[in-house]
């Protein structure tokens, strides 16, 4: 209450209350220096019930007063007229404009007397569709120009069944222009930090589902929709009519209470400290702010809003004198609840005298409550991110002194069972250990049995298919011993064939036996990876590689035997899977860090999404190679051995381009 009153003194120095003053206003005078001008302390005001008069009556009516500062009239019916002669200097811009500061005015209408005496009108106000504004702006503008050596008369009548309270300024059309460009980026950074501030809660509370955090994100939403609907930005954006932004401005003020009302008793901890109390304040405000959006969408939006209002200023004083209580205290959530949500009660305070004409508008006046909410809503978000670190710490606090307590406990039991049973323990022991044991085993002969099935299958398949040419081809030979000598040379050439398939089938287990079983497996030395990789490539038919061969390192430590067995098996896994017609391609740099990097690529059929995180397990055979040779331990064995020179083998295109390819890379 201190920090509100102390607010309250330093507004009312800087904007003294409203009073009439005796002497009449002198005429406003535009300055030569091209600087912005307040209509208030040159106006004469009259307030004219059910808004009957015109511009030439009403210069003759009773009634008129001198207005010593800006428009504050509260809640009205009355139509407000305002009365002031305006003046041009010599040297003073050619083009002016008039701003209204209040946005959300329903009807303003600015007439000029010209020295016939005629009056011209411009219109414009929340009543008035946007493409009939003299200026597309977020406020009221009327542009003007003055003669040099003339004083015009001009009436400006008001009527709003929002809160009449706006300041008059003269702004030269070039420094209100580029005034207007500052003022659409400072919204524009305020709502972006809004909207990622809503972004963040929202992925937090996805991930979190806390209480506070989702309270908060609809605390948020519903105050930066009721912040850009008072500034008219959206009104202005989307050319929404009155009839429409009216009650959605209502409607959000009236959630905001609601929602406000809930988040700052979470805040407070009242559910756990008072839960009947707390429950009733809620219950309270979420009556009132019915009521109002109700009024609000009835078509009285004056009484909803001072009903909403009205209910939001004995909330602020209960929440903040119980805070105030709790901090006393000691209760900490109340200390940080004074801080953050005293700066957002002080807007919102300042505003709603305001809106009261208890305080004159001003920059001060005008934009407290959405200063006063911005800072709010920065200090709450920082307030439940440490709230939830808290919690973590809190939590994980717990359960190590959870899991603590029971280890004592455990212990202490364990210790009396010790003492009196200890036979019976150390048999208990013994069995535990042994079932473990047995369990581990039965899980490894299971694992073993079931590996050792699947390799005898693969084996059987993959040797089949040779072991039946060289049968075949043998009893070829045997009936036709006296053949021609080119069909003997082609049976001998296939007997060849099969052998060599069938070695590489033997080469291909025992090395994936010997990376399972052999700790000295990997030998390394310095080696020339040009030589080595031209022996490996000198092994394919002429035509079936193409390799590229550009800046490889000078020396490589390797072991070159198990680098040579990984080549080939990448190289044959290309084969298996690339049309004869197509050649595989290899291509192999310096890396970055020095070592070596190897891609080969084949055409062939993408993989199966499905499949590609299996791919470089042992015995894996995917779809597309179940009708190909091969034990599916070539890209295991590739993995392996790369694994062994501390480096890495990926899968750089899964096929969907129509080429596959892998990279091995062989750090320096």
């Amino acid at each position: 209450m201190t920090i509100l009153l102390a607010i309250f003194l330093v507004f009312s120095s800087i904007c003294p209350l409203a009073a009439w003053a005796a002497s009449p206003p002198a005429p406003l005078v535009l300055p030569e220096s091209a600087q912005t001008v307040s209509a208030s302390g040159h106006m004469l005001m009259l307030r004219d019930p059910g808004g009957v008069l015109g511009p030439g009556s009403v210069l003759t009516a009773p009634g008129w007063r001198v207005l010593p500062g800006a428009v504050s009239a509260g809640y009205t019916d009355d139509a407000v007229w305002l009365r002031l002669d305006v003046a041009r200097a010599a040297h003073a811009p050619d083009e002016w404009v008039l701003r209204f500061s209040n946005a959300v005015l329903d009807d303003v209408r600015l007439y000029r007397q010209d020295l016939a005496g005629h009056w011209t009108l411009q219109a414009a106000g929340a009543d008035v569709a946007r493409g009939a504004w003299p200026v597309d702006a977020r406020q009221v503008v009327f542009p003007f120009r003055l003669q040099d050596d003339a004083t015009e008369r001009w009436l400006v009548r008001l009527h709003s069944k929002k809160a009449m309270s706006t300041e008059l300024t003269m702004w030269p059309r070039a420094r209100f222009d580029e005034s207007s460009r500052r003022e659409y980026l400072y919204y524009g950074l305020q709502f972006g930090s809004y909207l990622l501030l809503i972004l963040f809660h929202v992925f937090f509370w996805r991930m979190t589902r806390e209480v506070h955090s989702g309270w908060y994100l609809l605390y948020v939403l519903t105050n930066a929709t009721t912040e850009a609907l008072t500034i008219a930005i959206p009104q202005q954006i989307f050319s929404m009519p009155n009839w429409l932004s009216d009650p959605m401005l209502g409607v959000s003020m009236a959630m905001s209470i609601a929602i406000g009302a809930r988040f700052s008793t979470l805040q407070l901890e009242l559910p756990t400290l008072f839960p009947r109390f707390s429950r009733g304040v809620v219950g309270v405000t979420v009556a009132a702010a019915l009521a109002g959006a109700v009024l609000v969408l009835l078509g009285d939006y004056a009484a909803g809003v001072l009903v909403v209002q009205g209910a939001a200023l004995p909330l602020i004083a209960v929440f903040v004198t119980l805070a105030t209580w709790l901090a006393l205290r000691g209760h900490r959530p109340a200390r940080a609840f004074l801080l953050i949500f005293g700066i957002f009660y002080a807007g919102v305070l300042v505003s709603f005298l305001r809106n009261m004409a208890v305080l004159p508008p001003n920059f001060w006046t005008n934009h407290a409550a959405s200063l006063g909410a911005f800072v709010h809503m920065m200090l709450m978000s920082l307030r439940l991110n440490r709230r939830y670190a808290e919690l973590r710490r809190a939590k994980d606090w717990a359960q190590a002194e959870a899991v603590r307590a029971v280890r004592a406990l455990n212990e202490r039991l364990e210790g009396l069972v010790a003492l009196r049973t200890d036979a019976l323990q150390q048999e208990i022991g013994r069995r535990t250990v042994l079932e473990a044991d047995l369990r581990g085993a039965l899980a490894v002969e299971t694992r073993t049995r079931e590996e050792q099935q699947d390799f005898v299958a693969m084996v059987s398949h993959e040797f089949h298919t040779p072991l039946a040419i060289i049968n075949t081809t043998a009893q070829q030979i045997a009936r036709n011993p006296d053949a021609a000598w080119d069909k003997t040379l082609q049976r001998c050439q296939n007997l060849r064939e099969a052998s060599g398939r069938m070695t590489a089938l033997v080469d291909e287990y025992l090395s994936a036996d010997r990376m399972e079983t052999s700790a000295a497996t990997f030998r390394a030395q310095s080696c020339d990876p040009r030589l080595l990789l031209e022996a490996v490539l000198a092994e394919w038919p002429e035509g079936r590689v193409a390799a590229t061969l550009s800046d490889l390192p000078e020396r490589l430590q390797c072991d070159p035997g198990l680098l040579r067995v990984a080549l080939r098996n990448l190289l044959s896994n290309a084969d298996r899977h690339a049309p004869q017609v197509l050649a595989i391609r290899v291509h192999a740099a310096l890396h970055g860090d020095g070592g070596l990097q190897i891609t080969v690529s084949n055409p062939g059929d993408p993989l199966p999404a499905d499949e590609i995180p299996r791919l470089f397990q042992k015995y894996f055979r995917g779809r597309i190679a179940q009708h190909k040779p091969g034990a599916g331990l070539g890209l295991y064995l590739v993995q392996r051995i790369v694994s062994l020179h501390g480096g890495k083998v990926t899968l750089d295109s899964a096929g969907l381009d129509g080429v596959i390819s892998f990279s091995l890379h062989i750090p320096a």
